[in-house]
């Protein structure tokens, strides 16, 4: 290679309206495969045209979501090889996604995440929203998930992908998921409503997409300090792109290994726990929502526990999980 770009020059914008959910997620996988020193950094902005599941890359789609379900119901479930939880994609959401060569992007994972997704950031701030980075890589407005995150490094890249959201299928999310109970899947979809906002749900009257695809653009020439120039796929990153379409098509929802944490993730503060055991001879199950740190709706099945004994079990519950990792 000729050594790195000096990082006045520009950045490829590849705007690309709406594709194929297996293209929406082989993009950035062929990107950063085929990426060399010299190969241009890019941004690629697009939208799926069909709904579909994605799960990351430490996750297992069989331990994460009710496969049988999305099989009946038409949504592919593809797993991707960068970090990040279980979502749900579909036309609602503009995607933005940053495939840069590694010399050109920060060394830690903070640094590279506070790069790539300030500019949304600073986009749904601009709208008039109180939007903010948190827990590392969490785009909340006033406290509430607005943008789903993704990071890691691909070959010589590394990657940030992420999206804004004009509106959200909160039921089929919660649906989807594989939970171990009915009480355990309400709690989740209430939170999911209660901690997750949208565009729509926020603006009375939210700005066409082009407006924020426009926004997006000029706030990342500014923030990185490199012009953002349109461009296209060259002949080989296009056979790249290709390759991994069919790889991710072939590994489906079979994934690869993965376990699921005890509980379940909605936001980085909210989880959904539940403990079973057995209280004076009695089957006993205790689900609660836990949101930073406080339990936000707590439910008990079978035998009669108090409200304290309820807690305490949840709480033991939530310290094992943590310690676990």
């Amino acid at each position: 290679g000729r050594g790195a770009k000096p990082p006045s020059e520009e950045v490829r914008l590849l705007d690309l309206g709406e594709v194929s959910p297996l293209r929406s997620q082989a993009l950035y996988h062929g990107l950063a495969e085929s990426m060399e020193e010299e190969s241009p950094d890019t941004i690629v902005l697009c939208r799926p045209s069909a709904p579909y599941f994605c799960v990351g890359y430490h996750q297992s789609p069989r331990a994460e979501l009710d496969l049988a379900w999305c099989r009946e119901n038409g949504y592919p479930v593809f797993q991707r090889r960068i970090g990040g939880g279980t979502v749900f994609l579909d036309r609602n959401q503009l995607f933005y996604q940053c495939i840069f060569h590694r010399s050109r992007a920060p060394f830690d994972v903070a640094s590279i995440y506070r790069r790539f997704l300030t500019p949304p950031v600073r986009v749904l701030q601009a709208l008039g929203l109180a939007a903010a980075l948190e827990g590392v890589n969490e785009i909340e407005v006033g406290g509430r998930r607005i943008a789903g995150t993704g990071g890691g490094q691909i070959g010589q890249a590394v990657v940030v992908t992420g999206n804004i959201l004009f509106d959200f299928d909160y039921h089929a999310m919660a649906r989807a998921w594989r939970v171990p109970s009915s009480e355990f899947r309400r709690l989740a979809e209430d939170g999911l409503r209660r901690h997750r906002a949208t565009l729509r749900g926020e603006l009375s009257g939210h700005p066409p997409e082009a407006e924020i695809r426009r926004r997006l653009v000029e706030v990342y020439a500014a923030a990185l300090g490199r012009p953002v120039i349109p461009g296209r796929l060259t002949p080989s990153e296009e056979v790249a792109v290709r390759r991994e379409e069919r790889r991710l098509a072939r590994l489906g929802e079979a994934g690869r290994g993965g376990r699921r944490r005890a509980g379940l993730k909605v936001t980085h503060r909210v989880w959904v726990h539940e403990w079973r055991g057995r209280v004076a001879g009695r089957r006993t199950r205790v689900t609660a929502r836990v949101a930073d740190g406080r339990i936000e709706e707590l439910v008990v099945g079978g035998a009669a526990l108090d409200r304290e004994e309820a807690e305490r079990r949840i709480v033991r519950l939530v310290n094992r999980t943590a310690r676990d990792g």
